[in-house]
């Protein structure tokens, strides 16, 4: 993957914008069941709409609908900043990745439109507009502190990016970030596992701790914990996890 500059922000908050995904999904089939979403551009709301909601009893939760903030939009050969976007707004929540890129010395930020590769690499996903998507909602969530987010097909097949902000959300726990690991870190749309878990530690206010392996300190290890419970990982040479352990507290 290319975006060295975006990955240096969005693979900070990857992991955390991951478990807040993966809550908002949860909350959303929760309430209705099987859903869609649409855009409601004039009004800056997205809707997420069940498919049975035009058959729903009284009383019964057929629709939530989110103030968005459009981050991003993904052409088919470029992204487009909110910022620079017609449909964005350019003193909005989205001018703080442009802020974020030139505190940071980022041109990916800083520049209107980026130009995608010309075609995937071999290690990613079926759809690489997915991966490219996952880098800016963590880049944009790592930017602005702000998540859930979703994506909207808008005109042709162009996707947008939106941050939703009046959505509430519990944080991830302990328990959450550490049985998840093994689900979650094999499809992460990183550069570096370790920035990811490190970032996510220091989100919650946990303690990490690193130490090095048995072959000379080239396959690290780390220990993270709230203070009650502990989850390790081991990492390859190349600082891919292999291997998770988790020892969970009691909470009751």
């Amino acid at each position: 993957m290319q975006f060295d500059g975006l990955h240096a922000v969005a693979d900070y908050a990857a992991l955390y914008t991951s478990l807040r995904q993966a809550a908002f999904v949860d909350l959303l089939r929760e309430r209705l069941g099987a859903f869609d979403v649409r855009c409601d551009e004039d009004n800056r709301v997205v809707v997420f709409a069940s498919d049975d909601a035009g058959s729903g009893s009284d009383g019964e939760v057929t629709v939530v609908r989110c103030r968005a903030s459009l981050v991003a939009v993904v052409e088919p050969s470029a992204i487009v900043w909110g910022w620079a976007h017609p449909l964005g707004d350019e003193t909005g929540l989205a001018s703080r990745l442009r802020e974020a890129g030139a505190r940071l010395g980022i041109d990916d930020f800083t520049s209107p439109r980026v130009t995608l590769p010309p075609g995937p690499s071999r290690d990613l996903a079926d759809d690489p507009a997915d991966r490219v998507i996952d880098v800016i909602a963590a880049a944009a969530v790592g930017s602005t502190g702000m998540s859930p987010y979703c994506t909207v097909r808008l005109d042709g097949d162009d996707r947008g990016v939106f941050l939703l902000d009046d959505l509430t959300l519990p944080e991830p726990t302990f328990a959450d970030f550490a049985t998840g690991l093994p689900r979650i870190m094999g499809s992460l749309a990183v550069n570096d596992h370790r920035v990811a878990i490190h970032g996510m530690a220091a989100r919650r206010g946990w303690h990490i701790s690193w130490r090095t392996g048995t072959d000379g300190g080239r396959s690290p290890i780390c220990d993270v914990t709230d203070g009650r419970s502990v989850a390790r990982v081991n990492f390859d040479r190349r600082g891919r996890p292999i291997d998770y352990r988790c020892e969970l507290a009691d909470r009751n």
